[in-house]
């Protein structure tokens, strides 16, 4: 067994508001894993030695609201197709690693690419993080995820549903090719053009049937939900997660802290809308968002506050909104009214265990792997500190840029 020590750190394990100052730590180079840290000299003989020149560590960015295979840019001019898809994932897994993501949850993503790219990594390895992959979401005729893609527009980003059985089936087809977490949309959304954020979509006894179908089967279900009955329905099926949550009722946050619900809320999707958006999107979809932004800002807070499971998600792949700009989220976060620890934690400890992965990634513990950023500011003092653009960036032990 061949091991590598990085000493001279400043480390931020993640299980605890506070950095450890003359840290070292220990890689096993064949499992990526750290085995072992501690502060002053470390005791071991350890062939291998990196110095880190007393800069500060962390781990690695837990993103848990992706979307891979889409191009954030307005200005495409191509079909939306499974080939450009593909291109458009690979691309922004690689770039998304460069910013510090090392593991991510798919939130949708047509012709399953994410499901397919997860597959063939074993045989076929590229850069990028690790993927949680979900494939085609759920939704309503007419719904926030109903809309055709393909060269000539024939086949639906997400599987359409009108009635119980048919959200059994599809979530059963998604377990078949291999998905691991099922999006619902429960809700209306911003950038669809047919619908209001509070537009109630799935139903709730549709929603408890993706649940119940779902967790037989070791999946994780996020919805979707924006409108406070959407929201209201989801909680109340069980999902695992309330993704971006913008009008999230007191009583909702307080059943969420009992059953465990995370809150995933992408305010960074809603923030890039409305800096950036006039003129490049629909004057609908703009107009939607600036009316939301507060309300989006100041339920998300009261529920940060109130200390719901906070996950850290970004909708990367929404408009101006890139996977390698997810330390972005870090900072809205703290706008909302996280600490600098809670927004830190929530891309790390938080994303891991709503991924289940908790056990082996988001935090720097030994036993886990080796994916960590370095960087040369505190992220506790300052979480900005981790949109360093120059970061060094190691996934399994390895460094990677």
């Amino acid at each position: 067994m061949t091991e590598t020590v990085f000493v001279n750190c400043n480390l931020f394990v993640g299980t605890e508001d506070k950095v450890l100052k003359n840290a070292w730590f220990v890689v096993d180079n064949e499992t990526g894993k750290l085995t072992e840290q501690g502060t002053g000299e470390c005791p071991r003989r350890v062939e291998n030695k990196v110095d880190l020149k007393n800069q500060y560590v962390m781990s690695g960015l837990l993103n848990s609201h992706t979307h891979i295979a889409a191009d954030p840019r307005t200005d495409k001019w191509y079909p939306e197709t499974e080939t450009s898809g593909t291109y458009n994932a690979l691309k922004n897994l690689e770039k998304g690693l460069q910013g510090g993501v090392t593991y991510i949850r798919s939130c949708g993503v047509a012709f399953d690419i994410d499901v397919k790219l997860a597959q063939m990594r074993k045989e076929l390895p590229f850069d990028g993080p690790q993927i949680m992959p979900a494939g085609m979401p759920i939704s309503i005729p007419g719904g926030h995820a109903d809309s055709l893609v393909g060269e000539n527009n024939d086949q639906n980003v997400a599987h359409i549903v009108n009635s119980v059985d048919d959200v059994r089936k599809a979530v059963r087809l998604q377990f078949k090719k291999g998905a691991k977490n099922i999006k619902l949309m429960a809700t209306g959304g911003v950038m669809s053009q047919g619908d209001q954020v509070d537009d109630t979509e799935l139903s709730l006894e549709e929603m408890k049937m993706a649940v119940q179908e779902a967790h037989l089967k070791h999946m994780t279900v996020c919805a979707h939900a924006q409108g406070e009955l959407g929201i209201h329905y989801a909680v109340l099926a069980g999902v695992d997660s309330i993704e971006h949550g913008f009008y999230v009722s007191d009583e909702d946050i307080e059943l969420m802290k009992k059953q465990g619900t995370f809150l995933s809320p992408t305010l960074t999707a809603g923030n890039q809308i409305v800096e950036h958006g006039k003129g490049k999107l629909s004057d609908f979809s703009y107009q939607k968002m600036c009316t939301h932004v507060k309300a989006f800002y100041e339920h998300v807070g009261k529920a940060i506050r109130s200390g719901v499971n906070l996950a850290l998600g970004t909708d990367a792949g929404t408009f101006n909104n890139p996977l390698e700009d997810t330390a972005k989220e870090l900072v809205e976060l703290v706008k909302a009214g996280a600490t600098n620890y809670q927004a830190l934690r929530a891309g790390g400890l938080g994303s891991a265990t709503l991924m289940k992965v908790d056990d082996e990634y988001g935090s720097l513990e030994p036993g886990k792997y080796a994916d960590f950023l370095v960087l040369k500011n505190n992220p506790l003092t300052d979480v900005a500190a981790v949109q360093q653009k120059d970061k060094q960036v190691y996934q399994h032990g390895v460094r990677k840029f």
